[in-house]
């Protein structure tokens, strides 16, 4: 095509032409500076990525506590709410809601605190009970130990330079327990203040966060993000604690009704254990049979204790659940395992109970949010 029969009027084919080479000349230049550009944003991209993960690792003490008391407020913010429709200020309300909650976590701690002391005083005497009931199944591997331990010994020759084997003696259960007391009892201190204050301030930082915005209409949108997010958190919060404390109520009527001493203990045990996602059923499976095998004599009465747990935990986790919470809700299990794997790295235990509660928190922010909405398709099972 001519470039003079697409010129405007008034500007020259000549510098019509001039221009176009100058932009083909360009193009090349752009697309080598976008190349060399991308991966620099890359590395910009990854250095952030690690620096947010040191971040998480080292400040774990001021983090975990703001992280838990964000995660009860929203399941407690619903029970302030509800008293502040009969008229309690929210202060007071958040009070009594603190108040009946320690008195709750108090008066389980001292009604379990007995069976819990026996359990832990004859713990190294039942495992060794444990180990000479399962060492038919152990003897093969015994062999193979004793036999290693054999070639071993003749491969090796005594001399004057023969090296010493120098054995450090670790800490024991208690020490490790004295010296990290001082540290759980801040944190836990630390969270319990910070929960009344989110609880009792209510919605002081949506208002906050609303009055910053500049149009009319985002803040209505954010005002209804953030009740959207508060009540669907707070509902799946809710009934995944119901779930988890009937199912722990269930297994302790089954253990009282099979034989077991303490059934309540281990119904608790449960019921803590099941928040945290694949380790806490296979931790409970494996403390309720030790525990079985150690209160029963006969092989044939301790069996029927984790197999029943084991038909449990497959109807509430694989029926109850989807059916109680919905699909609306329900994750990804490549991204629950991969949230379980890093925030138990990071924050160890504390993170594992909180891995779903937060992966659920992000699916539904993202949901809300159109900008994030990909995120949130990509949280989803479905």
């Amino acid at each position: 095509m001519n470039v003079a029969s697409v010129a405007e009027p008034g500007v020259p084919a000549r510098e019509l032409a001039k221009g176009a080479a100058e932009d083909s000349a360009a193009g090349p230049e752009l697309a080598t500076s976008i190349a060399r550009a991308e991966p620099a944003s890359i590395m910009v991209i990854g250095l952030f990525i690690l620096a947010v993960l040191y971040t998480f690792y080292f400040a774990r003490a001021l983090l975990l506590p703001i992280v838990l008391a964000v995660l009860f407020s929203l399941l407690l913010s619903p029970v302030v709410r509800l008293l502040k429709g009969w008229g309690l200020p929210e202060p007071a309300g958040a009070a009594i809601v603190m108040i009946c909650l320690l008195a709750g976590i108090g008066g389980g701690v001292y009604t379990l605190k007995d069976p819990a002391r026996e359990w832990l005083v004859k713990m190294p005497g039942s495992l060794r009970a444990v180990e000479s009931k399962l060492r038919m199944l152990k003897q093969p591997v015994a062999d193979v130990q004793r036999a290693a331990e054999r070639l071993e010994a003749i491969a090796q020759t005594d001399g004057p330079g023969k090296a010493r084997e120098v054995v450090l003696q670790r800490p024991g259960i208690r020490d490790l327990m004295a010296a990290r007391s001082a540290y759980v009892l801040a944190g836990a201190l630390s969270t319990v203040v910070l929960l009344y204050f989110l609880l009792a301030s209510g919605d002081l930082f949506l208002r906050k966060v609303i009055r910053t915005l500049p149009s009319l209409r985002n803040r209505i949108h954010a005002v209804e993000v953030g009740r959207s997010v508060q009540q669907e958190i707070g509902r799946y919060f809710f009934t995944v604690s119901l779930i988890n404390a009937g199912l722990g109520l269930v297994t302790a009527a089954a253990l009282y009704f099979l034989g077991m001493p303490n059934p309540l203990l281990w119904g608790v045990v449960v019921m803590l254990l099941n928040f945290i996602p694949y380790l806490g059923p296979v931790t409970s499976l494996a403390i309720l049979t030790v525990a079985a095998m150690l209160a029963f004599d006969d092989l044939s009465r301790a069996w029927p204790v984790p197999a029943v747990f084991l038909a449990l935990v497959f109807l509430e986790g694989q029926v109850i659940q989807p059916i109680v919470v919905g699909r609306r809700l329900s994750l990804n299990p490549v991204m629950v395992f991969l949230a379980f794997l890093l925030l138990g790295w990071l924050w160890g235990v504390a993170g594992m109970f909180i891995a779903v509660p937060i992966l659920v928190a992000l699916k539904v922010f993202c949901d809300h949010v159109e900008r994030f909405a990909p995120v949130g398709e990509f949280l989803g099972r479905d």
